[in-house]
């Protein structure tokens, strides 16, 4: 409803495939329902049904990836799946069905079935499904025809649920429709979403956003990117369901505010394989596959073997920098150290770490001192009753200013330095109300600006999506979002790694996620314009993990000119 001396709402229309939905579409559902700057004016159901023809239908489609010939193997294969996703709270409803026209309907939304010419499943959500799990209504819904929807004024029509919008429904809406395409040209609509990518151990699994074209012709893609591969193939297709409708939803609230829809990114080719849905051999080999890994979890869990980082500091600038001869530095007992920012201090060279405790699964921030000797702890420089992690340190009006990693608190904090190096106490929240992690900030032409990851799905997953914002000062709080926001949704340049500013050129780092690995390398790329409007960086050069034999990833690089340190993960056994 529009409310007085507001913007009018945007008007929204979903459109779904059936009566049974999943959970996602339930929950957009909800947030636009309770949106302030969008109205959910309609839930449309492609054939409108009833709930038991349609799943029925879902689950003989749900039954397309086993292939006739293996019904039983892929079925023991996903009933594995199933168990495991049970020890995830985040993803328990993944395979949820839930009766989203009946929920609209409780909110006073309208609700009809539509057919729509050229309506076709196109994203193979349906093996997702579990009928079981929900009570869904078996009443016919009330028809609308197209003259009727046209003339409802929808600016926006959204297709859930795996439904292909045709090109010519959303002439409906002012802007036309849009909806998620997980599998773009990769692989069939019955191959299960997110499958090869675990299967083929792939760093990362990618998604769209997309308006639909024409009839045979591909649509426009709106927004783009990749999360990190998870070892099973469910929890996979789970978190990138999340992940991906945290986008969606960031994408409404976007057009809500700008009454357009972005851009359309560039068509490139795809040179991939085609991969259809995996048959009998592929579904025992993946048995196998998942088998190792659960084998490889289960060993380490019961041997009690953990991660641990360690810095590497080379005597050397980073670009002359041989990582191979840097000298390790491990933590004391019980702890490990990450995260290293250098700073030179009347002629002494200090380096501000994430000290992390096994005792209590936390991390506050530490300070060593590099000397030509050796280097030693001075001691807690920070500490906080949740998780600090990345200490960035950073001068303005000759203070020095600290912003730690402090997302569990759903702010991005600045802290003041009260006596170098380990007196330090709160000075202001740059942004609040946000998850944010490893966040940097940096003068440039007379403005700052701050490069931070952010989380929008409630999954504590900061590794993907890349944020600028820019302000008058650090400290005043006035931090207006870039338009070019997100700069990266993608595990390979989405999580910073460190800043190096040599000779006024400006380096940032990023991490590169692994397949089911977090921090598994690392790139630095210069930032070569920066303003207002436009932002844009080149890629330097890759940071590989194996200059050391027994490393298993490198996630962050510091360097003062005269000595370089990075961080670099092996396994240890629990102290």
């Amino acid at each position: 409803m529009q409310r007085a001396g507001t913007v009018k709402p945007l008007r929204v229309g979903l459109l779904l495939e059936a009566r049974a939905s999943d959970g996602y579409a339930a929950a957009l559902c909800d947030w636009l329902a309770e949106s302030r700057d969008l109205e959910l004016a309609l839930v449309l159901v492609s054939d409108g049904e009833p709930a038991g023809r349609a799943g029925r239908r879902r689950r003989s489609a749900a039954q397309g990836p086993t292939a006739p010939r293996t019904p039983l193997l892929f079925a023991a294969v996903m009933a594995i799946e199933r168990q495991l996703l049970r020890h995830y709270e985040a993803h328990r409803a993944h395979l949820a069905v839930v009766d989203v026209p009946a929920l609209a309907a409780a909110r006073g939304v309208p609700v009809r079935s539509v057919a729509p010419p050229g309506l076709a499943l196109a994203v193979g959500a349906a093996e997702v499904f579990d009928e079981t799990s929900a009570d869904v209504s078996t009443d016919a819904l009330p028809a609308i025809s197209h003259a009727e929807l046209a003339g409802l004024e929808l600016d926006l029509l959204v297709c859930c649920d795996g439904v292909a919008c045709d090109e010519r429904l959303g002439r409906a809406a002012r802007l036309g429709a849009i909806g998620i395409d997980y599998r773009r040209d990769q692989i069939t609509g019955s191959a299960p979403i997110g499958f090869w990518e675990t299967y083929h151990r792939a760093r990362k699994t990618g998604f769209a956003i997309v308006r639909p074209g024409p009839a045979g012709e591909a649509g426009q893609v709106l927004v783009e990117g990749a999360f990190r591969t998870k070892y099973s193939f469910l929890l996979n297709q789970a978190h990138l369901f999340c992940k991906a409708h945290a986008q969606l939803r960031r994408l409404l609230g976007d057009v809500a505010t700008t009454r357009q829809l972005p851009a359309a990114r560039d068509p490139v080719p795809y040179s991939g394989c085609c991969l259809a849905p995996p048959g009998s051999l592929h579904a025992l080999l993946y048995a196998f596959k998942l088998a190792g890994r659960l084998g490889m979890r289960g060993a380490r869990r019961v041997l009690g073997i953990r991660h641990k980082w360690t810095l590497s500091v080379t005597r050397s600038g980073w670009r002359n920098a041989a990582l191979w001869r840097g000298v390790p530095v491990a933590a004391p007992h019980g702890h490990f150290w990450a995260d290293p920012f250098l700073r030179v201090h009347a002629g002494r060279v200090y380096c501000f770490v994430e000290d992390y405790v096994y005792a209590t699964n936390r991390a506050h921030i530490s300070v060593l001192e590099i000397t030509k000797a050796d280097v030693k702890c001075l001691g807690v420089a920070l500490q906080e009753p949740f998780h600090l992690s990345f200490p960035f340190l950073f001068e303005y009006g000759g203070h020095l200013y600290m912003c730690p990693e402090t997302s569990e608190s759903n702010q991005i904090r600045i802290y003041k330095c009260d006596e170098f190096p380990l007196r330090w106490t709160q000075d202001s929240v740059a942004i609040d109300g946000i998850s944010a992690a490893d966040s940097m900030f940096f003068e440039h032409r007379g403005r700052w600006w701050l490069l931070t990851s952010i989380d929008r799905s409630g999954l504590n997953d900061h590794c993907s999506e890349l944020c600028l914002f820019h302000a008058p000062d650090p400290l005043g709080g006035a931090w207006t979002p870039h338009p070019m926001n997100p700069l990266y949704i993608d595990t390979d340049m989405g999580r910073n790694a460190g800043l190096i500013v040599d000779e006024g050129r400006i380096y940032r780092a990023a991490q590169r996620q692994g397949f089911d690995q977090y921090g598994e390398g690392l790139a630095l790329y210069e930032i070569v314009e920066l303003d207002e409007t436009r932002y844009s960086e080149r890629k330097v050069t890759d940071i590989r993990h194996d200059y050391l034999q027994r490393s298993l990833g490198s996630h962050h690089i510091s360097s003062d000119g005269n000595v370089t340190v990075v961080d670099f993960k092996t396994h240890c056994f629990a102290p």
